[in-house]
């Protein structure tokens, strides 16, 4: 009978525990949000000040994946007693509704350690596609090419080996100089802060560019920084083949994105192919939408490169 108590308490939401000492809730900052928008979990404890806490400190909280956190601010109450608040920035790639199980915190005293469990919670998961999106239209004919030009292309071909190789013999009776050593190469423009950069340019330009530009600009800066990091043709498939690709992928925080990926380039080939038009606000969204996208994948392959977690811009999404 004491532990159907004490499991309906926990299920009801704030409790007191340790008689009446201590009380635990937990909270979101939206009951709906959208793929890849960011929210917080907070949870409010009341507990004695002389009590030690430990947090969970999971990147993963059941389907809510951990930005930035815990956070924590602490004030005094009454009675020897402080109230945390313990702040979790969070976001979420599944779809539907996203679960958050029941969290554990850990209160340490001098004789005795109390372990305190949030409610199980739950936020509803809206998609970025419209309700209303169409398939894509079949593709254009194919176009009769003019005929071939082979023989004057090998012709030219001919004369220019016949003229490196005169260069190459002159070269040969001058008199050797001594070598230097070659320039160094150029470093490669890192592929999340390109991708970031451009992300940044096409904001400033959402409500003048078409949306028919707009997304085909949008879609080659997701496909670049894919094929750049992820080492995939990404600019010469198919959408299907590489969420597939990325599904099959061997890291399963990256395998996890290929969803959100996919929707969001679904909805690029919708403008670009079937001559979808979005409204700014809504092509802001999806560019939000991306950008996230991108954090998170070089937040999950960031192990073995040069990027530092302090490096990651975090940007405040609001779609």
């Amino acid at each position: 009978m004491n532990r159907l108590l004490f499991g309906l308490l926990l299920v009801l939401g704030p409790f007191p525990i340790a008689s009446g000492q201590t009380r635990l809730e937990a909270r979101l900052s939206a009951d709906t949000v959208a793929i890849g928008e960011r929210f917080t979990l907070t949870l409010l404890l009341e507990r004695p000040a002389a009590a030690r806490l430990k947090l969970p400190t999971d990147s993963l909280l059941g389907d809510l994946q951990v930005i930035e956190g815990p956070l924590r601010y602490s004030r005094p109450l009454d009675a020897g007693r402080l109230r945390d608040s313990i702040v979790y920035r969070v976001t979420t790639f599944v779809l539907d509704s996203a679960r958050v199980p029941p969290l554990p915190l850990v209160l340490h005293t001098e004789t005795e350690q109390h372990t305190l469990t949030t409610p199980p919670l739950q936020v509803i998961v809206r998609s970025v596609v419209p309700p209303d999106a169409t398939g894509i239209r079949d593709l254009a004919p194919i176009v009769a090419f003019p005929a071939a030009r082979w023989p004057w292309l090998a012709g030219a071909a001919l004369l220019a080996l016949l003229l490196g190789l005169a260069a190459y013999l002159w070269f040969r009776r001058r008199p050797s100089s001594p070598p230097f050593p070659p320039p160094p190469p150029e470093p490669r423009p890192d592929p999340y802060r390109l991708a970031l950069q451009r992300l940044q340019e096409l904001e400033a330009v959402t409500a003048q560019s078409s949306s028919r530009r707009f997304y085909i600009a949008l879609a080659d800066v997701l496909r670049g920084y894919l094929e750049d990091r992820l080492q995939l043709p990404a600019r010469r498939m198919t959408t299907r083949e590489l969420t597939t690709r990325l599904a099959q992928h061997p890291s399963r925080p990256i395998a996890g994105l290929a969803t959100p990926i996919r929707q969001v380039l679904e909805t690029a080939d919708l403008a670009k192919f079937a001559g979808r038009t979005y409204p700014p606000d809504y092509n802001r969204q999806v560019l939000s939408v991306t950008r996230t996208l991108i954090e998170r994948l070089e937040l999950s392959g960031r192990v073995g490169t040069s990027i530092q977690p302090d490096t990651l811009t975090t940007h405040s999404t609001r779609l």
